[in-house]
């Protein structure tokens, strides 16, 4: 039984190969054609062209980092550091949205 096993694999072996290299014929064949890649152009920011605002975020940006690096124990300056970070975050939001606003209104 097992000498038969062994005869039908060495005589299916190349067949099999066969097959399997035809079927794959239709995979090596040139792709469809295909639509022109469409050009994506970045987004832009609506910071671009406002140089003053843009100095604006990167001092605010300086301001939350020192905040976040001052430690004094577990407390952190009685909530009153967490609390200006979070007015810092919304000066950072207000600012993004002046210059959305300026964008909008020329």
């Amino acid at each position: 039984m097992i000498e038969r096993a062994r005869t039908w694999r060495r005589r299916a072996a190349p067949w099999l190969l066969l097959a399997g290299a035809a079927g794959l014929g239709g995979c090596v064949q040139a792709p469809p054609a295909q639509r022109p890649a469409a050009v994506v152009v970045p987004a832009r920011s609506p910071l671009d062209g406002h140089p003053h605002l843009i100095a604006a975020m990167h001092a605010v940006d300086a301001q939350i980092a020192q905040l976040r690096a001052a430690r004094n124990g577990d407390d952190g300056f009685g909530r009153h550091r967490g609390h200006a970070i979070q007015l810092a975050l919304q000066a950072r939001a207000e600012i993004y949205r002046a210059a959305v606003f300026a964008d909008r209104h020329p």
